[in-house]
């Protein structure tokens, strides 16, 4: 109990509640409570981090990473310098990419700028370009907030007000069951989301309209993400759960891929870039080292910064090489 309390303490900023709490002018938790709006507010980016970081401990429960550190490193290289060209280049915890040692073909975004990634669709990959094309996508759900907006509103409200209600200082040991309850009650729903229910289809196309805009920004060609899609439609076993039974039709998304394209007048790059990235995409995930064992190195699979700089930087080398 003791370290869940811990975790939610730090996931809904009650340090900060703490300094209210000692202020002269909040005396009672009715002011406390007050001073969430009724349970109104809008999540914190501290919060999503945390939320986040648990929701991928719920899926790393039942999963396992590659440590392919070649391989990581670079998917982590391409993501950051996609993220730098979104509208969230830089989050509270920075973005992290890993890869799953799973064939099958999904990814799952998780608050806070979390991305998970089978083998398997990364592996359908035929060049960066279409690589990039699939960490936009994903990063384009977590700029978007999809992963929260997904929750039940009362479930997230309910936590608010147990909090607003007591403060950091009037927490007893009901409200701390009732607050760890709520809270894992949230990452349970947003976990439930990712992996069996997947994200509205309103929500894909958001994300599919958002990743080409990223991916034209940061050099890459927003026609990657409808070769990707192409590739997805023109497979034959489409058996197991994940991106089959979690997202719309992939001619579907084609379809309004290739009209936010053209409204956007967004242009694919020349021949010759997409090559230059294609051979770096070969040396680098195609041919990439042997994979070492977790115990071998205490590197984590967190970004480690684009070709150039560090995470997000718009200055990055990305696409445009």
């Amino acid at each position: 109990m003791t370290a869940i309390l811990l975790i939610t303490m730090i996931a809904f900023g009650l340090g900060d509640i703490t300094d209210v709490l000692e202020s002269d002018e909040l005396e009672s938790a009715v002011t406390v409570y007050q001073a969430f709006d009724e349970a109104n507010r809008e999540i914190t980016e501290t919060e999503e981090y945390y939320i986040g970081r648990a929701v991928a401990a719920n899926i790393l429960a039942s999963s396992t990473p590659m440590f392919d550190w070649d391989a990581v490193t670079y998917i982590n290289e391409v993501g950051a310098a996609v993220a730098g060209f979104s509208p969230k280049p830089f989050t509270y915890g920075g973005w992290h990419f890993m890869i799953l040692d799973n064939t099958g073909i999904n990814a799952l975004s998780c608050p806070g700028g979390i991305v998970l990634l089978n083998k398997g669709l990364c592996d359908l990959a035929q060049n960066e370009d279409e690589l990039a094309a699939i960490l936009a996508h994903e990063a384009a759900h977590i700029v978007l907030s999809h992963g929260i907006q997904s929750v039940e509103k009362a479930k997230l409200t309910s936590a608010w007000t147990t909090l607003g209600h007591e403060g950091a200082g009037h927490l007893g040991s009901d409200q701390v069951d009732e607050l760890s309850e709520n809270y894992g009650d949230v990452v349970d729903d947003i976990t439930m989301n990712l992996v069996t229910r997947g994200y509205s289809r309103d929500s894909e196309q958001q994300a599919d309209s958002l990743a080409v805009h990223i991916l034209a920004g940061a050099g890459y060609d927003p026609m990657a993400l409808v070769s990707i899609l192409n590739r997805m439609d023109d497979m034959t076993e489409r058996n197991g759960p994940g991106f089959w039974q979690t997202h719309p039709a992939p001619s579907d998304r084609v379809q309004w891929i290739m009209d936010e394209i053209e409204a956007g007048s967004l242009a694919s790059p020349s021949a010759e870039k997409i090559a230059v990235r294609t051979a770096r995409f070969t040396e680098r995930y195609t041919n990439a080292g042997s994979t070492q064992p977790a115990s071998s190195s205490g590197r984590s699979s967190g970004s480690s910064g684009t070709p150039a700089t560090g995470t997000g930087s718009r200055t990055s080398s990305g696409g445009r090489q």
